[in-house]
């Protein structure tokens, strides 16, 4: 048996943006997408720099290990995105999401990190393969609102993940392939718009471009508030190999791929008028957008009686818009902050590492669990207040070696009958650059654990707390 891939891609700038900022590419053995942010220039570079780093995976065909082949990848890409980003300012803050699947034939390996999607159909059945990730999504995680709320939820565009120069933990997984499977790989200009439902109709087309085509021209036709693009392809047992690779949005624009063909945009060629009134609703106050061929003499805005009036009017929105992107723009500076810290608590009598803030805003929660360990009352008492209290640390690694290096009371009855060994060193910390042993804890060195000073007889035990 010998599988393989047979692809199909599109990519539409949608009916409000003036730029696509999303990438795609499809070939033997890779699919990828990305949807870049940070502006339209930044957006570009950011997804079509990630695409490129990826389209080298599809010209190597003695893969060993699929998940390390992806995840290396992209770690390379999003260096590059950090590195570009300190030699010009121009770019800093942009981003990206990613969503790549690699193929051995008989395996295929999976990579995500954002909110752009993979779905399988399989034997009829419609399937999600990723998980978002968005604030939202981590909210209906928690059971604080519904997936319906989502759809809705005026943060729903705000991630928690995305490749922006920092480091960043992709979810990976491994799938076997199976003659007759079908994915699709999406930016949520797709998922964000059209229903699974109605995807699912689309996907039972019977050929990939087929159904590309059709999965734009919904989205379209929804509004297309956002940059489409669609990879769709088909597990084939053949010997052909007859599909030569494609590249689409940003990375097509800027030729990043050499030997990639572009694939088409633009209106389907089997039904060029197919914009709805949400279309044309969308489209309405898009900079630079004309009404066509109406012959009115009010398509010369000079002409229009009423230009005067609508110009305060569009003045106090474009106002109000600043201020609201603003405000948003805090937040999401914030979030990102948030999510940005690490701590030692206590989640259900465990002793826990926490990514996130203690406490919560307006009854959302501001931190996740990321791992469980002993059980609290295994800790020496005297300890036990202050895991309960939260221990700050520099990154998921510290806080690890944190919880792992607690006394437990079993440690310290075999303390008395042992004599000490020498202490564990600590890793260099990127943000410190220290590294400072890690202390024997007992109960009257707590500024050992905590960062407060250290009582008299307890030198060199601080761990310095992170500036």
């Amino acid at each position: 048996m010998s599988l393989r891939l047979h692809f199909a891609v599109r990519s539409d700038v949608g009916h409000v943006r003036e730029g696509n900022e999303d990438s795609a590419y499809a070939g033997a053995r890779l699919l990828a997408v990305a949807d870049g942010m940070g502006g339209h220039a930044a957006g570009e570079v950011a997804s079509s720099t990630v695409i490129s780093r990826l389209a080298e995976l599809d010209e190597h065909l003695d893969a060993t290990d699929l998940l390390e082949e992806l995840s290396d990848a992209v770690r390379d890409a999003n260096r590059r995105l950090r590195d570009m980003a300190l030699e010009n300012s121009s770019l800093d803050g942009m981003g990206t999401t990613v969503t790549a699947m690699l193929s051995s034939g008989e395996h295929l390996g999976l990579l995500h990190v954002g909110d752009s999607r993979a779905y399988l159909l399989r034997d009829g059945v419609l399937t999600q393969i990723t998980h978002d990730h968005t604030l939202v999504q981590d909210l209906v995680d928690q059971g604080r609102i519904t997936p319906e709320q989502a759809n809705t939820h005026p943060q729903r565009s705000l991630l928690m993940r995305a490749l922006d120069g920092r480091e960043v933990e992709p979810d990976v997984s491994m799938r076997q392939a199976v003659d007759g499977d079908r994915y699709l790989l999406c930016t949520d200009g797709l998922s964000g718009v059209v229903s699974e439902e109605t995807i699912l109709e689309a996907l039972l087309l019977p050929a990939p471009q087929d159904v590309v085509d059709r999965l734009v021209e919904l989205a379209l036709k929804g509004g297309g508030p956002d940059n489409i693009t669609v990879v769709v392809a088909d597990v084939v047992d053949d010997e052909l190999d007859d599909d030569d690779p494609l590249v689409a949005g940003a990375a097509a624009e800027k030729r990043v791929v050499p030997g990639a063909a572009a694939a088409r945009t633009g209106p389907n060629p089997r039904n060029t008028d197919s914009e709805s009134a949400a279309a044309k609703a969308a489209r309405i106050g898009r900079t630079g957008f004309h009404r066509r061929g109406s012959g009115d003499r009010h398509d010369d805005p000079d002409d229009d009686p009423e230009r005067g009036t609508a110009h305060g009017g569009r003045r106090r929105l474009f106002m109000s818009t600043v201020v609201l992107v603003l405000v948003v723009a805090g937040a999401a500076a914030g979030w990102t902050y948030v999510r940005g810290q690490y701590y030692v608590g206590v989640d259900d009598d465990h002793v826990a590492v926490f990514q996130g803030l203690k406490g919560s805003i307006a009854g959302i929660s501001l931190s996740t669990v990321r791992s469980r360990h002993q059980l609290l009352s295994e800790v020496n008492e005297p300890f036990q207040a202050t895991v309960r209290d939260g221990i700050e640390a520099d990154d998921l690694a510290d806080a690890q070696r944190i919880a792992a290096d607690l006394p437990t009371t079993a440690s310290a009855a075999s303390s008395d009958d042992t004599e000490p060994t020498t202490p564990p060193t600590r890793e260099p910390d990127a943000k410190t650059s220290r590294s400072d042993p890690i202390p024997s804890v007992n109960p009257t060195c707590l500024g050992a654990v905590t960062g407060a000073a250290p009582p008299v007889g307890c030198p060199g035990a601080v761990v310095t707390p992170s500036p």
